[in-house]
């Protein structure tokens, strides 16, 4: 009976404590600059933060933008922004406000994830930017992608669509 209850304590305790594995990892890697500000947020909000868990850059430098509603304080969106220290930075959004909607203009180009999920490429400037959007489990997520002009590095599309992959792995 003993070992009954201890094997049930362990699982309840793991479930307890699986909120965001790929943000706690992150904080804990990151403790100056991500760890203070993200334990600031409400747990709700925590666990809604999507994390990759891949990105095609060496991260040198990685810091937490929160952007809150000026008229009830509520959180709008979180922005983790990934730099190089190059001039490479990507920056991976959750919108928290599941009733917003995003329209764009005209026909857009759209790819899938691995789980089937529809990407819309938002933008893939040949030099510049690339941008991808996407919805699931009723939050608006978007990465983005910039890299300065001289740099060699190129980065695809492809590469947007994998750093989302791994956030659901």
């Amino acid at each position: 009976m003993k070992k009954i209850i201890l094997a049930i304590s362990i699982l309840l305790l793991t479930a307890c404590t699986n909120g965001n594995s790929a943000l706690d990892k992150l904080k804990e890697d990151y403790p100056k600059t991500i760890k203070k500000e993200v334990e600031m947020l409400p747990e709700n909000i925590q666990n809604e933060i999507a994390v990759p868990k891949r990105l095609p850059i060496n991260v040198k430098n990685v810091s937490l933008d929160v952007q809150k509603n000026i008229g009830n304080d509520t959180i709008n969106l979180t922005s983790i922004n990934y730099r190089d220290g190059k001039g490479v930075i990507v920056e991976v959004t959750t919108y928290h406000q599941k009733n917003i909607e995003f329209s764009g203009e005209g026909q857009q180009l759209t790819t899938k994830l691995k789980d089937g999920t529809k990407v819309i490429i938002v933008r893939d400037d040949k030099d510049g930017s690339k941008i991808i959007r996407w919805k699931k489990d009723g939050l608006y997520h978007e990465i983005m992608l910039v890299k300065l002009t001289d740099i060699d590095q190129n980065y695809t599309i492809i590469d947007l669509v994998e750093i989302a992959n791994s956030i659901y792995e």
